[in-house]
Order: C-alpha cells, then sequence, then structure tokens
C-alpha cells in the first residue's frame, strides 16, 4: 500500500501548494484565486516557494522566555497567522505543552470556532491547532484535559481530541477513547482509530490501553459505517494478531452478508497472510454471482487477491477469466493478482524506491513507461490534462507517450499526443516552469480543446490499471525487488 501514501502525499503537497499560493495571491477582486488563476498565473508557484522557504527558516531561541510562549498560545484564537505562529509553535515543541493544556481548560476554547476559510486545509478552531501541537508530541499529561472534549456536542471537537488521546495511548485514556470507537459519528471511529494507529507506530501506547481498545473495535467489524472505518480490522490484527485471526476469519465477520468483510480480506491480504483454503474458497463461490452490485465487486477483487496469495490448482485460469470480467474493479484485482500469483508482488514499491533513492534517470526503460503512465493517469483523473502539465509529472510527457504504446493503450496515446499538439510544433517544454508558461499563454480556444480531450479521456474504456500489471508481468524482471 505505500505507493498509495506516496500518491495521497503528492496530491497532499500539490494541495498545500496551492492553498499556500491562493491564500497570499489575490485577484483583482480581493478573492483567493481559483485552479484557472493558478493556471494562469505562474508567479503562483514563486509566491508559495517563497512561503515555504521562509517557513522552513523559522528558528526559535534555545531560551525562549515563558512569556513569548504564552503569548504565541494566545494568537492561537486568532484566524490569521500570516507571521508562522503556529509553525513556531511547533518548533517550541514540549516546552508549549503547559500552556497549551492550559488552553484545553479555558473556556472559550469549547466554544471558539474560525468562520468559513478559503481551503479545507484551514484548521477550523483554536482546538484544533491546540490539539495538531499536542499531538506531534503525544504528552501523557493531557490526556485527562482532551478527554473532556470526547463528549462536546460537535463532532469535529470529538474527532479531534480522539486523535490526539489515540495518539497518547495511555490507561487515563481508556474511558474517552471507548466512548470514541462507538461515537455516532463516522469520522470520530475513523479519527479515534488513526490515533491509535499513531500511538503504536510512535510506540507510545501501553498495553492496558490496546487490550481494552481490541473489544472496541471488534464491534466495528460488521458496523455500517458507509465505509469510514474500514481500519478496524488491521488494527486488530496489529495489537494482536493471533487473536485478531480466529475472529476476522469466524462466520460471523468472514461472510458475503456483512457489508464490511472487504476491508478484513483487505487487512489479511496487506499482512500477507494466508487466507485458509476452507475459508476463502466457499466465500469466491458465494459472492461471484453478485459482483454487479456494490460492494460485492470490491469483496470478490479483495478475495481474487486472497487467492492469489494462497493459490489453489486453477487459480491461474480463474484470474485470467476475470480480466475479461465487465467489471472494472474485478478487471483490475484479476490482473493484480495474476502478478502476484507469477512473483511481481510489488511492483508500484519496487518503482517509487528506486526513484527516491536514485532518481528518475535510475529507472530501467521498462520502470520508466509504467511509472509515466502511473502518474499520467492518476494527474488527469484527479485534475485534467492542464493539472498534469502544470505539475511536475508533465516534465516526462514524452517517456509517458513510449509507455502507453508500451502497453497497448493507443486510445489514450492519441489523446495525449493531440493534447501536446496544442503546445505547438515542438510540444510542452520538458521543463516545468516553462511549461506552466506555455499553458498560462494559452487561448481560449486552447483551452476548451484541451478541455475536450479531458473528456475524451474519461470516455476511454482502455483499463490502464489492468494494462499496467500485463506490462509488469511481460517484464517481470525489471519489477521484482532484489533479495
Amino acid at each position: 500500500m505505500k505507493y498509495t501514501l506516496i500518491s495521497l502525499a503528492i496530491l497532499l503537497v500539490i494541495a498545500g501548494v496551492y492553498f499556500i499560493a491562493s491564500r497570499l495571491f489575490r485577484t483583482q477582486s480581493g478573492e483567493a484565486g481559483g485552479f484557472r488563476d493558478w493556471l494562469k498565473n505562474p508567479d503562483y508557484k514563486q509566491v508559495a516557494a517563497d512561503h515555504f522557504a521562509a517557513r522552513d527558516a523559522l528558528e526559535v531561541p534555545v531560551d525562549i522566555s515563558d512569556a513569548e510562549i504564552q503569548k504565541m498560545v494566545d494568537r492561537l484564537f486568532a484566524q490569521e497567522d500570516k507571521d508562522f505562529n503556529f509553525d513556531r509553535l511547533k518548533l517550541v515543541g514540549s516546552k508549549a505543552v503547559p500552556y497549551l493544556i492550559t488552553a484545553l481548560e479555558d473556556p472559550k476554547t469549547k466554544t471558539k470556532q474560525f468562520g468559513e476559510g478559503d481551503h479545507i486545509l484551514d484548521a477550523k478552531s483554536p482546538f484544533e491547532r491546540i490539539c495538531k501541537l499536542l499531538g506531534a508530541i503525544g504528552p501523557a499529561e493531557a490526556a485527562l484535559p482532551l478527554a473532556k472534549y470526547i463528549d462536546h456536542e460537535d463532532d469535529q471537537f470529538r474527532k479531534q481530541a480522539a486523535l490526539v488521546l489515540g495518539n497518547i495511548g495511555t490507561d487515563e485514556c481508556i474511558a474517552a477513547m471507548l466512548k470514541a470507537l462507538d461515537d455516532d459519528e463516522d469520522y470520530v471511529r475513523s479519527y479515534a482509530m488513526m490515533g491509535i494507529q499513531s500511538g503504536i507506530d510512535s510506540e507510545r501506547c501501553t498495553k492496558e490501553f490496546l487490550d481494552a481498545m481490541f473489544p472496541a473495535l471488534k464491534k466495528l467489524l460488521n458496523r455500517d459505517d458507509s465505509s469510514i472505518s474500514g481500519t478496524a480490522p488491521e488494527l486488530l490484527f496489529t495489537i494482536n494478531s493471533n487473536r485478531a485471526l480466529p475472529i476476522l476469519l469466524s462466520p460471523e465477520y468472514f461472510t458475503v452478508e456483512n457489508d464490511e468483510v472487504r476491508y478484513i480480506i483487505r487487512a489479511l491480504n496487506a499482512a500477507d497472510h494466508k487466507i485458509p483454503h476452507e475459508s476463502l474458497l466457499p466465500f469466491l463461490k458465494a459472492v461471484k454471482p453478485q459482483i454487479n452490485d456494490y460492494p460485492h465487486d470490491y469483496e470478490y477483487a479483495e478475495a481474487l487477491l486472497a487467492l492469489a496469495r494462497n493459490p489453489d490448482a486453477s487459480a491461474e485460469e480463474t484470474f485470467r477469466a476475470e480480466m475479461k470480467s465487465s467489471n472494472d474493479r474485478v478487471q483490475e484485482a484479476a490482473a493484480e493478482a495474476l502478478a502476484v500469483f507469477s512473483g511481481v508482488t510489488n511492483v508500484r514499491d519496487v518503482v517509487f524506491e528506486t526513484l527516491d533513492n536514485c532518481g528518475y534517470d535510475a529507472l530501467s526503460q521498462p520502470q520508466k513507461h509504467y511509472f509515466t503512465v502511473f502518474c499520467y493517469h492518476g494527474e488527469v483523473n484527479n485534475g485534467g490534462h492542464s493539472q498534469y502539465f502544470v505539475n511536475s509529472s508533465g516534465d516526462h510527457w514524452k517517456d509517458a507517450i513510449k509507455g502507453l504504446k508500451a502497453i497497448g493503450a493507443n486510445s489514450r496515446l492519441n489523446i495525449l499526443d493531440e493534447a501536446t499538439r496544442l503546445f505547438g510544433s515542438k510540444g510542452p517544454s520538458e521543463d516545468n516552469s516553462k511549461r506552466h508558461q506555455q499553458i498560462s499563454g494559452f487561448s481560449s480556444r486552447q483551452d476548451q480543446l484541451l478541455g475536450e480531450l479531458d473528456g475524451k479521456y474519461y470516455e476511454c474504456d482502455e483499463n490502464i490499471e489492468v494494462l499496467l500489471s500485463r506490462y509488469a508481468i511481460a517484464h517481470k524482471e525489471h519489477f521484482i525487488a532484489p533479495q
């Protein structure tokens, strides 16, 4: 799942850069610019770059005074933060904890909320800022003051409190976290589980705390929660795999009747646990006739991936047959399952680790094909060709064209080729800044044509995930991690 996290991180960075630039770079009307303003004003990037450079250069005195820390905490209650007060407080670190805890006891902390901000990344209240600062430290002494917020009438307060309490993970957090895991709001339960996972990762959670969370998490295994709390099976397995296994595979939870069963199978797949045939094969047989109804297509897809980890004699035949399924999700899972069955188990990890450690030029040609198509497909699906070309992924558009040809995505190849022709005879610059200048100068007609190509791309029926899996299998020597 690492590549998913990497992709998410990239999108969050893009969102963060756009957020900062849109806050600092205003249109003539005084309003924060939208995406089109970002697209048509390359200066946005420089504004954001300057902002991040100034933030990264921040320092706080080692001997910062108590009065200065108190002043900084007081300023958390002002919505505008133009001089990095929040970021400077992060640098203060544990010295700020007593003042943040005192702020939790302030009556206005329970009621103060900011107005609607310009972006979803804005803090919604001083309490959210305080929680983010405490969450980075996980101080045990904050447990009891935070626990009071688990009974707050506003779910925004409850979810932030649950996130930090789970991260602290001491015995004092138990009662409040049991309430959070039983909250009526999906997101409160979800934030509680994210907090627990963070506490486990930081090795802060006590054994008593985790033992107390186990039965509360078990209750979420078949709770209808709009897919928000699918983390429960993973947490149970992380807390105690031996205790969790018989529960996860029990007839009560490992059944087609449980709409959350896909998360159970996903958790076992993520842990590379082989689901026994006596559980897996009957499940596959039972769910297959229902794959045209959500969420059964996802259940069947996860079960195919489980079969790849513990194949029977007919597994390969099953995977090849399901690659022709009318259901896109089943197609993709069957292709990925065939790759796992063929020994290609972590394609994107291999590619991204090489990229991170050695750079783009160190990728082999098949890896470049895979990576550039993966990025192109993701960018266009997220924000169209404009997003692709304005971001660094577009630096490698020539390799993306070669990659689309190599994997057999000829319709999408033609679409990208048409898009590059809008930039003139020499095509888009391979330099990100110059390419942004090019696209900022597009006429309204060029913008319209690029938008029409977005529509063609979305209507295209070539399944990129399937084609990428097939390509990785055909060039498996490039996608298997060295032992």
